[in-house]
């Protein structure tokens, strides 16, 4: 009986052995800090390397955006199996349709190994148990922007890998405008006098919530508690979001009387910047190509400061890659995602399409920093709020919009407006949750 318990141990203890050797970059006791530990090229100063190595036999699928990114996916394809000796073979699918591709094809083996997508579409995917876990977390938390680790992660775990980041900040005129402002009180004061000499100062969409959370969050008003992670409170008729569409109504009082909510388009609001009929613009780095193709000379700022001292917090957006679960080869996988979010590949990237990148490390490279459409972006996206990527965050929209629309159309109170939303939002989550 003796020899039986004793032999029964030793066979448990060799399986335990073997399956934590067979988990390769899957467990977490595989990536313990190694002395000595070969470096993988990807990282080489890197306090937090270990050896993670590809599995025997391993090829890879790329899901890559189309244009100039197939052209840089394509290239980080051969020097990756340059490095490791593992073939990636690169397929176009819009970052936007991957993660629902992935639903289908995850299971049946025809996705993507590595796939891009943006922040705000792969939460569904993440929670559905579709996207391995990103293998070095505290070191990507130490070496990008907050906003970028915030944005690629799920319930305080991060899957990402972050490639870009975006934001938007103030467009300006400089045939019209010698120095940007720099607080808000500045910028409402010269933007109503320019009404005098051209169509309009300024204008924005007061519904769209897109462009206005910078407002919000600026003057404490948030969207979901806990980091935009517990949808059971919501921030959106606190005092702080009372002040942001006060300061909305200021705006249109200022600089857009008269005019209804309805008649301020995205595309008007272009349309009159692109023609030199309108000296501010709040826009992407989306805008720059169509304002340049217009002959436009303009310059780009962060937004101006508040007047409780504070910058307004914009809606960021993130676009990373991220590992598919069913992917027979994890440890490839995730060197792959590594090796493009390196420095050296992220700095590519920005040269080959425009992406800016949320390393720390490049926020002050030269070539970047001779760009000052560039940097005015990611000075501004320093202030950036991740757009929430939780599955309730479409609920939020329409109701904003509403009220803020009915405050601007009909001088309705801001409080109740708003507390009107906040009760649409919430029994629209109770009835999704059900």
């Amino acid at each position: 009986m003796v020899k039986n318990t004793k032999f029964l141990l030793l066979s448990l203890l060799m399986i335990m052995m073997l399956t934590l050797v067979a988990c390769g970059g899957n467990d977490d006791a595989a990536k313990e800090d190694t002395d000595g530990a070969v470096d993988n090229g990807v990282n080489e100063e890197s306090d937090f390397d270990f050896e993670i190595v590809p599995e025997e036999g391993a090829e890879l699928l790329f899901w890559s955006e189309g244009d100039e990114n197939l052209d840089w996916a394509r290239e980080m394809a051969e020097a990756f199996e340059a490095e490791y000796g593992v073939p990636v073979q690169v397929e176009e699918v819009n970052q936007e349709d991957a993660p629902e591709r992935l639903a289908t094809d995850g299971p049946s083996g025809l996705a993507g190994d590595v796939f891009a997508s943006t922040h705000d579409r792969i939460g569904r995917a993440i929670s559905a148990g579709l996207v391995l876990e990103n293998f070095w977390p505290e070191e990507y938390e130490a070496e990008f922007m907050d906003a970028a680790i915030q944005a690629t992660s799920f319930d305080d775990v991060l899957y990402g890998y972050p490639a870009r980041i975006e934001t938007y900040a103030l467009y300006y005129n400089k045939d019209l405008v010698d120095t940007p402002p720099a607080t808000m009180d500045e910028f409402i004061a010269v933007a109503k006098e320019l009404n005098d000499e051209i169509d309009r100062g300024f204008m924005m969409e007061p519904g769209n919530f897109y462009f206005t959370y910078g407002f919000f969050g600026g003057y404490g008003g948030y969207v979901f508690g806990d980091n935009n992670t517990d949808v059971s409170e919501i921030g959106l008729n606190n005092e702080g979001s009372v002040k942001a569409v006060e300061l909305i109504k200021e705006l249109r009082d200022e600089i857009a009387p008269g005019v209804a909510a309805e008649d301020i388009t995205y595309d008007v609001r272009t349309s009159l910047f692109e023609t030199g009929d309108m000296a501010f613009d709040i826009n992407g780095p989306w805008a720059i190509q169509g304002y340049r193709s217009a002959g436009i000379d303009f310059g780009i700022t962060p937004l101006p400061v508040l007047d409780n001292g504070q910058n307004p917090t914009s809606f960021s957006g993130a676009g990373a890659f991220y590992v598919n679960a069913y992917t027979p080869y994890p440890d490839a996988s995730a060197l792959f995602a590594k090796f493009i979010t390196s420095e050296e590949n992220l700095l590519k990237l920005y040269e080959t399409v425009g992406h800016l990148p949320p390393r720390l490390a490049l926020l002050d490279n030269e070539v970047i920093q001779s760009n000052p459409f560039a940097v005015a972006f990611l000075e501004q996206a320093e202030h950036a709020v991740p757009m929430p990527n939780v599955p309730e965050m479409p609920l939020v929209w329409g109701p904003m919009e509403a009220a803020v629309n009915e405050v601007w159309n009909n001088d309705v109170d801001i409080q109740e407006a708003l507390d009107r939303a906040v009760n649409t939002i919430e029994n629209a989550i109770r009835e999704q949750q059900q």
